[in-house]
């Protein structure tokens, strides 16, 4: 195992924080040193409160990555809030089982910058270290020059003439042949071997001994038979209430919630939820809250939704089978998944045409969508997303809520009220960093991004032809004359805020000894920084600011709950629609049609539509 900077026997330490208490104003969370177990991930998430509920029975579900202490060099900037913890285990582990010669690869590796773009690609580096040739000692031009023609006799030169050669020009020539790069561990080389793709950023693909996550994966059957058998009692209890031909049908209550168990044990909710909806109940509604609640912990397939009794019999026997009400609800399925796919598919132009239809004055507040298209910049400042080269994309958002604007609202009473006291129809997470406010007052249209402290405008957002005027200031652009001097030396001052530096991969060194200024550094440069408070005595913003004073780079938060999950559905569709899903569906189609060709069509006998729920 390398010794990592520092003689650490550990790669880095991650900072596991609960985001619902975050939310709340508290920090709770806990360092973990990676490469960890299962077992003590386990522990960790029970320590700071995940799966535990909150003052209103709702089970802190989400958890974000607020800080890194990383002893590899380089890595530190390639990680965020929201990497799988899996991953992180991975690459970890990756590194300890690899000998002190294989670590200076990747070190070099590292600095060469090639395939280290994301945690994925600098998993796979650990398997590709034979890209790289090390050559120790060798620190610049000239020693490289000297190296190839004294040691490894790439040219002849008679002795009297070597004090004419220009080794540094002919060093320049060969780094520049061979692609080759000065580093810590000395000049590194390609030597034009293949990178080859080891992991795909699969979940899948991660060996089991390195996964972390596992106790997640399953609800555990006792808890699950538990769960089930109460909503059985509590489903069994409002039909009998409220369908007189449901109490009519089950005399036996006990024989009725034992038969609720066992579709909800099996998979088969459908139905149910349907017979829900029919007597008026919406997912805002207990019921059909907690079989979705249910749905999601168990794993639910919508397409698996049959009884498999009945599929076999379809199979055998179609023309006696209920064939046409299982492929009814196969292409049913189908059709919304589509829909839902569409519904996400929200362009631009849709965005202005929501603000300027509002009737009266109103406040609207969108979200970013889920998925990996949105990682970059989900709960990232304003100054981070532009000091990466990007921008506020309408494309990336959908629009989660609206309301008329009171007399009483300004952007910070809105805030509030969407962290402390939420409206009962708002399905959004709270308002976070990264979230976008249109206020639509007097006619006009005014987009407001939620960031670090306080509200920026983005025009860019109503107009997107705008984004190409923002502007991404650096320290050098932002210097004034002024310099202070500390006992580490004298610092040029930038007039960028703190939060700005941080957005630009500058950190904390230390303060100067009057307390004024913060002196900040990226390992090659450092500039000095007023120290700042917050403007406005909002105690949630200064709930943040203390938070990042204490930890460090709160630069954002994983959504990584059920939600995340529930909204997933759209971009899973086209996994969905595989022929792995409907190869019942296809299945029951040659079935039915190989009846057809054996006996004549008869006509459809009456009741033969009944509901799709009926086939269960």
């Amino acid at each position: 195992m390398p010794y990592y900077d520092h003689d650490k026997n550990y790669p880095f330490a991650a900072f596991i924080t609960n985001l619902g208490k975050y939310n709340e104003g508290e920090l709770v969370g806990e360092w973990v040193k990676f490469p960890t177990t299962a077992e003590e991930m386990k522990e960790v998430f029970k320590r700071i409160g995940i799966g535990q509920k909150d003052d209103f029975g709702n089970p802190y579900e989400e958890w974000f990555i607020t800080d890194y202490d990383c002893y590899v060099g380089g890595l530190y900037d390639k990680l965020g809030e929201y990497e799988s913890l899996d991953e992180l285990n991975y690459l970890a582990s990756k590194l300890d089982e690899m000998s002190d010669s294989e670590y200076a690869q990747f070190q070099a590796g590292m600095e060469m910058g090639d395939h280290c773009g994301s945690l994925q690609e600098i998993i796979n580096l650990t398997e590709n270290l034979d890209c790289y040739e090390i050559y120790p000692d060798i620190e610049d031009y000239d020693d490289l020059g000297r190296y190839y023609i004294e040691e490894l006799d790439a040219m002849q030169v008679p002795e009297h003439l070597k004090n004419y050669i220009d080794y540094e020009a002919y060093g320049r020539d060969v780094a520049m042949d061979e692609n080759g790069s000065f580093t810590d561990q000395g000049y590194v080389w390609d030597t034009g071997s293949s990178f080859h793709e080891f992991y795909d950023g699969e979940r899948g693909s991660i060996p089991d001994e390195y996964r972390v996550m596992t106790f997640q994966d399953d609800l555990p059957e006792e808890e699950k038979s538990e769960w089930a058998m109460d909503l059985a009692f509590d489903l069994d209890e409002f039909f009998r209430q409220r369908d007189p031909q449901y109490a009519a049908e089950h005399p036996e209550a006990h024989a009725a919630k034992e038969a609720i168990y066992e579709n909800l044990m099996a998979g088969r909710i459908s139905a149910l939820d349907e017979k829900l909806a029919a007597l008026g109940q919406t997912q805002e509604d207990h019921l059909p809250s907690e079989i979705e609640k249910f749905m999601d912990a168990t794993g639910y397939e919508e397409f698996l939704d049959f009884d498999p009794a009945e599929v076999k019999a379809a199979l055998e026997d179609p023309d006696k089978s209920r064939i046409d009400e299982m492929l009814a609800f196969a292409e049913k399925a189908e059709r919304e998944y589509a829909a839902e796919a569409t519904a996400y598919a929200q362009i631009p132009a849709d965005i202005v045409a929501q603000a300027r239809a509002a009737q009266g004055d109103t406040f609207s507040i969108y979200q970013l969508k889920p998925g990996d298209s949105t990682r970059d910049y989900r709960f990232e400042p304003l100054d981070a997303i532009r000091n990466n080269g990007l921008s506020v994309k309408p494309e990336n958002y959908e629009l989660v809520y609206t309301a008329p604007l009171t007399a009483k609202d300004d952007l910070e009473s809105i805030y509030t009220r969407f962290n402390v006291d939420r409206p009962a129809d708002f399905t959004g997470h709270s308002l976070s960093v990264s979230d976008i406010v249109v206020l639509h007052q007097d006619g006009k249209d005014t987009a407001h991004y939620c960031d670090r402290f306080g509200f920026s405008q983005v025009p860019e957002f109503l107009e997107p032809e705008r984004a190409a005027e923002v502007t991404i200031p650096t320290p050098d652009q932002m210097a004034t004359q002024e310099r202070v001097s500390t006992p580490r030396g004298s610092f040029c001052v930038t007039a960028m805020s703190r939060a700005q530096m941080e957005a630009a991969g500058y950190g904390v060194h230390h303060q100067s000894e009057d307390g004024k200024y913060l002196i900040m550094g990226n390992g090659t440069r450092a500039f000095a920084v007023a120290a700042e408070q917050p403007e406005k005595d909002n105690p949630l913003r200064t709930a943040e600011m203390t938070l990042e004073d204490d930890y460090g780079m709160i630069d954002g938060v994983i959504n990584n709950g059920r939600r995340g999950e529930e909204l997933e559905k759209a971009q899973e569709y086209a996994e969905r629609t595989t022929p792995e899903k409907p190869s019942i569906r296809e299945r029951l189609e040659d079935a039915k049609r190989e009846c057809a060709e054996h006996k004549p069509q008869e006509g459809k006998k009456p009741g033969r539509d009944v509901p799709e729920h009926d086939c269960l």
